[in-house]
């Protein structure tokens, strides 16, 4: 598989894991959350290896609103 195939498979896989978030209960939501942050920091990984810039860029804003809606969660937990 090509990096930039597996990049954006990375990426599909965090979007699918944070839309789960809405249909799941509080607990599992903060497993999906997990399983988004985690993928999307591997798509960003291969970015950066093959310099893909533009890519890096418009992932790590992704990543940044995944961490503002964990923070978000944890608020809502309090």
């Amino acid at each position: 598989m090509s990096d930039s195939k597996e990049m954006s498979r990375f990426e599909a896989l965090a979007e699918e894991a944070f839309s789960r978030i809405y249909d799941a209960r509080e607990r599992n939501a903060k497993e999906c959350l997990e399983d988004a942050l985690y993928n999307l920091s591997r798509a960003i990984d291969i970015a950066e290896m093959r310099g893909f810039l533009p890519d890096v860029d418009r992932l790590k804003k992704r990543h940044t609103r995944f961490i503002a809606a964990r923070q978000q969660l944890s608020k809502a937990r309090s």
